[in-house]
């Protein structure tokens, strides 16, 4: 596949966007008044995709943590979409300050704004964002921007969260996943999410199987879930660490869910993230089981 196999999202389209609804659902802030009305629209049929949104942003924080108290130092996040709070350089940098990391997204609008936040806070020097499709991982890893921060004799922190779900079959994503492992230098660690209907209630599955046709209806990044079995296909070649793949809530739930929107990012200097007591996952939360997560090692 070619750097231009695959064309970049529409910059200030006028439709909604997957990128721009997701960051409604995490921080209540509409980028184009077709988001709120579609993501609004989505809720009413299928009322959780708030709490899944959280549920998997709450995981990425989680991982990059991990990865980061094992000494991981560099971090390329892949579908990182529009910032809000706790993106992965401010919660890489709470543990290690020298943390540095490549954003990578092919929404416009998520590029530009990704780049003035990191224009604001200072931090182009260790941390950019490229334009760039997952579908194409040569290109993003032949970047120039990749080489200029990230060490390929060190461990990378590879991130793939809520992506994957968004490349069909027909796009070969094992094979690209495949691709990026054999880049990722020994010890390094991947974290990644997806969407499932495996375990979930009937009244969700109902619910959720409908938001999804909606969704699908109106943004062009076409939403497939997976199984589990499916999914776990994608740590081939990793050692997965514990507890393997599990709902997203599940993955070493070290702080208590926090189910509010997230703040609007502040462009002031970053602050260390805001870590709540630890709290075991809510088996009532039916919404824990639309999502599994999981973090491995390249040995």
């Amino acid at each position: 596949m070619g750097d231009r196999d695959f064309p970049a999202g529409e910059f200030g389209a006028n439709g909604p966007s997957a990128a721009r609804i997701y960051h409604y659902l995490l921080s209540g802030e509409p980028i184009l008044e077709v988001d709120r009305l579609h993501a609004e629209h989505l809720t009413r049929i299928a009322p959780h995709g708030g709490v899944l949104a959280q549920h998997n942003r709450n995981f990425l924080q989680r991982a990059v943590t991990y990865m980061a108290e094992r000494g991981v130092r560099q971090f390329l996040d892949i579908g990182s979409g529009l910032p809000t709070a706790g993106n992965t350089h401010e919660v890489a940098r709470a543990v290690a300050p020298d943390s540095r990391v490549v954003y990578v997204d092919y929404d416009l609008e998520a590029v530009h704004r990704s780049h003035d936040l990191l224009a604001a806070q200072g931090a182009l020097g260790s941390a950019t964002v490229l334009e760039a499709d997952l579908r194409d991982p040569k290109y993003i890893l032949d970047h120039p921007d990749v080489a200029r921060l990230i060490s390929h004799d060190l461990p990378v922190g590879l991130l793939v969260v809520a992506v994957w779900h968004f490349v069909p079959d027909s796009d070969r994503p094992l094979e690209v996943m495949a691709t990026l492992r054999e880049w990722l230098p020994p010890g390094s660690c991947v974290a990644m999410s997806h969407l499932s209907l495996d375990d979930v209630d009937p009244d969700f599955r109902a619910r959720a199987v409908a938001g999804m046709a909606e969704y699908n209806r109106v943004v062009t990044d076409q939403a497939t879930p997976r199984t589990r079995a499916a999914f776990t296909e994608f740590f081939d070649g990793f050692a997965l660490v514990e507890p393997g793949v599990v709902y997203a809530p599940d993955w070493r739930p070290t702080t208590a869910p926090d189910l509010r929107p997230a703040a609007v990012p502040d462009l002031r200097p970053a602050a260390a993230p805001d870590l709540r007591p630890a709290a075991a996952p809510d088996p009532a939360d039916v919404a824990r089981q639309g999502i599994f997560a999981g973090v491995a090692i390249k040995p």
